[in-house]
């Protein structure tokens, strides 16, 4: 499973109350008429802006999606949202272990330390990734900006210092 997150935020002088309608508007259209591959989509609120995940069966949805997200019936919606938002930025993520978590909650992003193996990262993870509704999402192709991971789950995660995790609460809008 993949995840095509795009953050963004509202421009200057735009109704946060009003761009977010305006997402909620083009994620259900979006799901009114789901492109081949597409599982589901929402918006995160994270600080001062807005995090969209998109969840895909695979990597051959990207095409699909992108060129939905456009067209038909979404087209208006999506050309809202567009012209009110600034500062996107994309990124490509594979679920490296646990389920999708959709909900409000925490993120927890990383990088891998230096030197060390992806095996001993995944080990010495383990002890939070198999908690319920815990999700370890990878950068895909280094598709899009550092960090490289992201943890997901309803309650913030701890993770060790080494790995200067940026921890941020996410909200659905």
């Amino acid at each position: 499973m993949l995840a095509y997150v795009f953050s963004h935020r509202a421009a200057e002088g735009v109704d946060i109350a009003d761009y977010e309608e305006s997402l909620r508007r083009f994620h259900s259209a979006l799901a009114s008429a789901a492109p081949t591959g597409f599982i589901t989509s929402t918006t995160f609120r994270i600080g001062d802006g807005f995090s969209d995940w998109y969840l895909l069966e695979s990597s051959a949805a990207l095409d699909v999606l992108n060129a939905a997200a456009v067209s038909g019936a979404r087209a208006p919606a999506h050309d809202a949202v567009a012209r009110a938002a600034v500062d996107g930025a994309g990124k490509l993520w594979s679920l490296a272990s646990g389920q999708p978590f959709m909900e409000a909650g925490f993120e927890a992003s990383f990088s891998k330390p230096a030197g060390m193996a992806y095996v001993d990262l995944y080990a010495r993870l383990q002890q939070w990734t198999e908690e319920p509704a815990v999700s370890l999402w990878r950068r895909m192709m280094v598709l899009g900006p550092p960090p490289e991971f992201t943890i997901l789950g309803p309650a913030e995660v701890k993770l060790p210092s080494e790995l200067s995790p940026e921890v941020s609460r996410r909200e659905p809008i």
